[in-house]
């Protein structure tokens, strides 16, 4: 894994290892509430129904989402803890974060997979944690540029971007014409004041397409579709271990 400030090779690398991850998320949101009945990543959507269970008294229904919640927050505690006691490391330095939502995972699709058709909070709570301790791993990797496990930011950012794309092609038309428009239009793909804007819609489509494909498999193949999204992380602490990356400094001590 890489950071943004890394090499242009690097950030590449990095965009794709983040691509891969938005796409583990919206398999497993997806999947999470087709087979458990709630999206284990969407806490805002968590704390709306907590805040509507509290104002009328149903403090059964407001339960689930305040646990969703706290395992959330307890995943990027556990993620942010994992990835400072290794960031002195310049191989595998995400390995044990990444493991770790493996090993998560695998249980719940364990627990699913013994207890078909169960519906056991437990489950949810399993990958609340994941997709929190995801969502930090990334925010840290990426310098807080890049969200994995929700697209409430990212379609906000490609809306700003889209306009700002916009200027720059008008520009081109207006500089040279024409041909300035057409340089514009094709350089579009590559132009590196662009690059963000391009991980962005890459992420936002890597999570639709894991929200479409999740469900499609677990509705056919049941518990044993995690096996995927296991498997990709996999691949990630895999590569990650054969990655070489500067250490990172030792954070300043207060009042420095």
């Amino acid at each position: 894994m890489f950071s943004a400030q890394s090499s242009p090779q690097s950030r590449r690398a990095y965009s794709r290892l983040a691509v891969l991850l938005a796409f583990v998320a919206g398999a497993v949101n997806a999947m999470g509430f087709v087979a458990l009945g709630a999206h284990a990543s969407h806490m805002s959507g968590n704390m709306a129904t907590l805040g509507e269970s509290l104002a009328q008294g149903r403090w059964d229904a407001a339960r689930l989402p305040a646990q969703l919640m706290g395992l959330f927050v307890a995943g990027a505690f556990c993620a942010t803890g994992l990835l400072d006691a290794s960031r002195h490391r310049t191989r595998g330095r995400h390995v044990a974060a990444l493991l770790l939502e493996t090993l998560v995972l695998g249980g719940v699709g364990v627990g699913m997979a013994s207890m078909p058709g169960t519906r056991a909070p437990v489950l949810l709570w399993g990958l609340a944690f994941a997709m929190g301790l995801q969502n930090a791993l990334v925010t840290r990797v990426s310098g807080a540029v890049v969200r994995t496990t929700h697209v409430t930011g990212l379609l906000t950012d490609i809306g700003i971007q889209l306009v700002q794309m916009l200027a720059w092609v008008r520009d081109g038309l207006r500089g040279e014409g024409a041909t300035g428009l057409w340089r514009r239009v094709k350089d579009l793909p590559s132009a590196v004041q662009f690059e963000r804007t391009r991980l962005h819609l890459g992420l936002a489509l890597a999570f639709l397409a894991g929200s479409a494909l999740g469900p499609v498999l677990f509705l056919r193949h049941g518990a044993v579709t995690l096996v995927l999204p296991c498997a990709v992380l996999g691949v990630l602490a895999a590569l990650d271990v054969r990655l070489t990356v500067k250490p990172a400094p030792s954070p300043a001590a207060p009042g420095h």
